[in-house]
């Protein structure tokens, strides 16, 4: 009977243990699965918070992207206008610029040619300081043989004579622009005349009909006009289209 009751109590213990043993591994397993499950948890959290940050990026660079757009929308608003209205100018710059040639050519055809006959070049006798040439000869010689005119007129300073025409004082620079008659309106000859030593300055009046210079003391005195007679002495710079300048010129007597 005793045997019998320690076999049973043994069995017991034994089943008991295993019991125990097999508990624990439970335990143990449960403990792990929850501590996996607590990392994948953490995880996922992670990854959440990846996502929003990436969403809310996408979102940032979306916003700037349209942004983006915009002002590239505006700025070739603005670029299409700005070409509108260059275009606009050029057109009525064009336009005036017919207007003022057609009015040009209109007071050119208008006004008669001066009949003039100058000698030929090859008889003159070699130009001398202090000679005179006539304005209307001057014209005449480089438009028949400019290399000519150039090798006889432009070795010195020479004195030109003319009607004057036209008066002009342009900004920013000490000297002014006295136009000379030839035979012809649309041929030129433009004397640009510093201001006589005795003047402290030079100013265009009445329109640009008279040429007034300031003396030291301030007083202002008329030195030429236009259809006056005057003699100019200056560089001969040659003929440019038909135009003929004179430089650095003064001017040395009226009438």
């Amino acid at each position: 009977m005793k045997t019998i009751q320690l076999a049973s109590l043994i069995a017991a213990l034994f089943f008991a243990g295993v019991l125990s043993t097999r508990a624990e591994e439970t335990v143990t397993i449960l403990k792990a699965r929850l501590l996996e499950l607590e990392r994948k948890e953490k995880e996922l959290d992670s990854l959440k918070g990846e996502l929003g940050r990436a969403r809310g990026e996408q979102e940032r660079l979306q916003r700037a992207n349209e942004k983006a757009e915009a002002e590239r929308v505006k700025a070739e608003a603005a670029r299409a206008k700005l070409e509108n209205e260059q275009r606009q100018l050029t057109k009525a710059k064009e336009a005036a610029e017919a207007r003022a040639a057609a009015v040009t050519v209109a007071a050119a055809q208008a006004e008669p040619v001066i009949a003039h006959d100058s000698p030929a070049l090859a008889s003159l006798p070699p130009l001398k300081k202090g000679d005179v040439v006539d304005a209307l000869d001057l014209m005449n010689h480089y438009r028949a043989d400019a290399a000519g005119a150039a090798r006889r007129y432009e070795a010195q300073r020479i004195r030109v004579r003319g009607v004057v025409t036209a008066i002009a004082k342009p900004m920013f620079v000490s000297h002014c622009e006295i136009v000379l008659q030839t035979t012809e309106r649309q041929w030129k000859i433009l004397c640009r005349v510093d201001p006589p030593r005795e003047f402290t300055g030079i100013y265009t009046a009445q329109h640009g009909e008279a040429l007034g210079g300031i003396t030291a003391s301030g007083a202002r005195l008329t030195l030429a006009r236009t259809g006056q007679t005057v003699e100019i002495e200056g560089w001969c710079k040659g003929l440019e289209g038909q135009t003929l300048t004179v430089s650095a010129g003064k001017l040395v007597a009226t009438e």
